[in-house]
């Protein structure tokens, strides 16, 4: 499919004489973003003479850097280092908050629901960046479960602990108690591995703070449909992820390979046929593509994904794709790159590149980024990276891990705030108290906030 994409001629409409070029970014994560710093900076000169207009939909008024997830969970970050207000990423840019309701691609505009009604913006080339979601068809994911990646999703989680570490130190129920300090990860993969090792970390920390909880030792069930972890490294890389697999049994995770989460309750999780009564059931399993209506005829592959060619052009002339919601070729072996936030955020670069280059009639550029490498952290001191081929664990994959994250963050003021928390963590320890600008329940979190405009 991605050859005859390839092959093809890309024209593009022209705009009206006298009007401007007309750029919609869909999405606010990486891709999105990165679009935009390739765009602004190749068009500068155009977007301030007007001749070129890029406008950013985003259903979010911030960007979130998942890198610091476990961090996060764990009380070594704060969590407002993850999220960077996109006006402050995307200047120059006409910001519109709310979704994108549907696109006519005949007559190339894009409608989008904001707090105010609904919006038509023409476009002469479209970005669509809109990723994906944690998938909730899993029953009783909804209403009981916890993820980490929504637009509250990860404070949601970080105050639920709270919660349950407090309702745990106050109970007199030695059941109950037990419950609530009792967590189940869905999911074998880097994400999961992250987070079973930054719950145990963090109920472990918190003993400290109550001493009741040392009592009752904290369980973290970590579920895996496979029989082994992490299994994108494997087999090429077998002693990494044997590596995190010791790190994980150290902080005394429980491991449970071939395990599927059948359903989460108000109690617990169902793992195969057991019921296991739990406080948390976190899921970091499957991914959907975020819809969008009127999109039908690009070519998408199995998963829902827009097919782009190697320029990252979808089989609609104009529009393009990056990061999880395309099928990127990768340079290498032509199937789709990674869904993961260092491709988005290649994709974003090169896409940005190359809509820019169309507008100025020059040549677009092939995607032709090989990869650097995947990383895990299983604490601190614990890292598990693979970088070029070359496995790095211990301290030294950690620091190696510490540096790209803090390079790839989008916001410079940001990631030295960021080293700022690390070295305050360092000196003092986690940081386990909620903070004081936190809602006083979860479901506040969890209310989908009403989007607005901004122009």
């Amino acid at each position: 499919m991605t050859a005859s994409l390839a092959s093809r001629p890309v024209p593009v409409p022209a705009p009206t004489p006298g009007d401007p070029v007309e750029v919609v970014v869909l999405g606010g994560g990486y891709t999105a973003v990165w679009g935009h710093r390739a765009l602004a900076r190749r068009l500068r000169r155009h977007l301030r003479a007007g001749r070129v207009r890029i406008t950013v939909v985003s259903a979010s008024t911030t960007h979130a850097f998942h890198g610091w997830t476990g961090e996060v969970l764990a009380g070594l970050v704060s969590h407002d280092r993850t999220r960077t207000p996109l006006a402050e990423l995307v200047p120059g840019a006409r910001l519109v908050h709310g979704t994108a309701r549907g696109v006519d691609l005949a007559a190339r505009t894009v409608t989008v629901a904001t707090g105010h009604g609904r919006r038509t913006l023409a476009f002469d080339h479209l970005l669509v960046g809109v990723g994906s979601v944690d998938a909730t068809s899993l029953p009783g994911l909804v209403e009981h479960g916890h993820s980490v990646k929504g637009e509250h999703a990860l404070r949601a989680t970080d105050l639920h602990l709270h919660d349950v570490v407090a309702r745990a130190a106050d109970t007199t129920d030695e059941e109950e108690r037990r419950r609530l300090l009792t967590v189940v990860v869905a999911g074998g993969g880097f994400a999961g591995v992250e987070m079973a090792a930054a719950v145990a970390a963090r109920f472990r920390a918190a003993e400290a703070d109550h001493p009741v909880l040392a009592t009752t030792p904290a369980r973290v069930v970590l579920a895996h449909a496979g029989p082994t972890l992490l299994p994108e490294v494997r087999p090429r890389f077998d002693r990494l992820a044997d590596y995190a697999a010791r790190q994980l049994v150290d902080l005394g995770v429980e491991v449970r390979p071939d395990t599927r989460l059948e359903r989460v309750t108000r109690t617990g999780a169902l793992l195969g046929d057991e019921l296991v009564p739990a406080g948390t059931v976190l899921s970091t399993v499957g991914q959907v593509m975020v819809p969008l209506a009127g999109t039908e005829s690009v070519v998408r592959d199995t998963r829902g994904r827009m097919v782009t060619d190697a320029w990252l052009r979808t089989s609609v002339a104009g529009v393009w794709a990056g990061g999880d919601a395309a099928a990127v070729p990768h340079v290498l072996h032509g199937r789709p790159c990674p869904p993961n936030a260092l491709w988005a955020i290649k994709h974003g670069v090169r896409v940005g590149d190359n809509i820019a280059r169309t507008i100025l009639g020059r040549r677009v550029r092939r995607f032709r980024f090989p990869g650097l490498g995947q990383a895990a952290s299983l604490g601190v001191g614990r890292g598990a990276v693979e970088l070029y081929g070359v496995t790095l664990t211990g301290w030294v994959g950690w620091l190696a891990r510490w540096g790209f994250f803090h390079w790839f963050m989008p916001s410079r003021r940001r990631a030295v705030a960021t080293i700022g928390d690390w070295l305050r963590r360092w000196r003092h320890g986690p940081l386990l108290e909620p903070p004081t600008d936190l809602p006083t329940a979860v479901e506040d979190l969890r209310a989908p906030a009403r989007p607005s405009v901004a122009a």
